[in-house]
């Protein structure tokens, strides 16, 4: 997979034909006659499912051709989905999404990809030493505080947001600090540049092993969100022959994961020691770091409409988002269901 930033946007959006010789986990993909189906990602362990339809040939077997194309600011593989330089997203759920959408450029949330959910340690809302030993201990206590952040609207806000309201107080309470990238993030709280920040596995455990942050609070034990989906372009969705099979898929590595992967803790496991070696050729990450990494999909890949309601309530409240957007809309599960039957039908 090629790695896309910023700066290389304006180009994925000239020349998204070149892509069609990208390689995948085990050996190039061949092109062939059929219209490459690109797939705008992140590098990282919470696209598992998508690597396995691909590792596991789920979708060539549909005779399909995939291209996973990864790239470093999730931000802009909605932008370019919704131009349709991409036709399928891989992201989060954020202000700028919904933003999209009002604008006229639409993409449209087929797929479940991971949520926040009990018991998973997936994120962690995380306080400098500076701020602890200041007596920041409790999330009441991070009012006036500086919050790290991606940017402003971002997944990270939502979810402090919601603790936040848990304990009478609300995002404008916070002084939040775009930093960009997680990186910054980690460094900015683990110098006590920032106050407080939420970090995502692996780098919850890192910064807490390395004695630099003490933890507030495990996000999930505290919020419950569809934080990552899988969506289409205006354009993909009326290739539907097609966009169903993508979802076929998917449907088939989300249930190969439920059931093989995620949670599971025998390493000896042959389903597992396959994935973990799909997962680790994409991301770059040991297969002794990834099962801490793993986040919570819906076993059909359903997404909770009620949930991205309540997050669209919380972005337009906060001035994140302006105008009228329709989630139901926005949430398209037509293509998930046919996906589901055109599967039982061929068991």
């Amino acid at each position: 997979m090629k790695k896309v930033g910023l700066a290389g946007l304006s180009v994925l959006i000239g020349a998204t034909s070149l892509m069609a010789g990208v390689g995948t986990a085990f050996g190039a993909v061949k092109t062939t006659a059929a219209k490459p189906i690109v797939v705008g990602t992140t590098p990282l362990v919470s696209s598992t499912p998508l690597f396995l339809a691909e590792g596991l040939g789920y979708w060539k077997k549909l005779g399909l051709n995939v291209q996973l194309q990864t790239f470093s600011a999730a931000g802009t593989i909605d932008v370019a989905t919704a131009a349709n330089s991409l036709d399928v997203s891989a992201t989060g759920i954020t202000a700028g999404l919904f933003n999209l959408w009002n604008s006229g450029k639409k993409e449209y949330i087929v797929a479940d990809k991971g949520r926040i959910w009990p018991g998973q340690h997936f994120e962690a809302l995380v306080v400098s030493n500076k701020a602890w030993n200041a007596g920041v201990r409790s999330i009441k206590a991070l009012k006036g505080k500086r919050f790290g952040n991606t940017s402003t609207g971002s997944t990270f806000d939502y979810l402090l947001g919601s603790m936040l309201e848990k304990n009478g107080l609300t995002i404008k309470d916070i002084q939040d600090v775009p930093l960009t990238q997680l990186k910054n993030m980690t460094s900015a709280v683990e110098t006590g540049q920032v106050d407080a920040t939420i970090l995502p596995q692996p780098a919850a455990n890192q910064a807490l092993a390395s004695g630099k942050v003490h933890l507030l609070a495990w996000v999930d034990n505290q919020v419950k969100a569809d934080l990552l989906v899988i969506a289409f372009s205006p354009q993909f969705v009326q290739q539907k022959a097609d966009a169903v099979k993508f979802l076929e898929g998917y449907v088939e590595a989300v249930r190969y994961y439920t059931q093989h992967v995620y949670r599971n803790h025998n390493m000896k496991d042959p389903y597992l020691k396959k994935a973990l070696s799909i997962i680790a050729h994409y991301t770059g990450t040991t297969p002794a770091e990834i099962p801490s990494e793993l986040i919570y999909v819906n076993p059909n890949g359903y997404v909770d409409p009620a949930n991205i309601q309540n997050q669209l309530n919380f972005y337009t409240k906060n001035q994140f988002v302006s105008g009228n957007v329709s989630v139901t809309q926005m949430v398209n599960e037509s293509f998930l269901q046919q996906a589901i039957a055109a599967l039982k039908k061929a068991k």
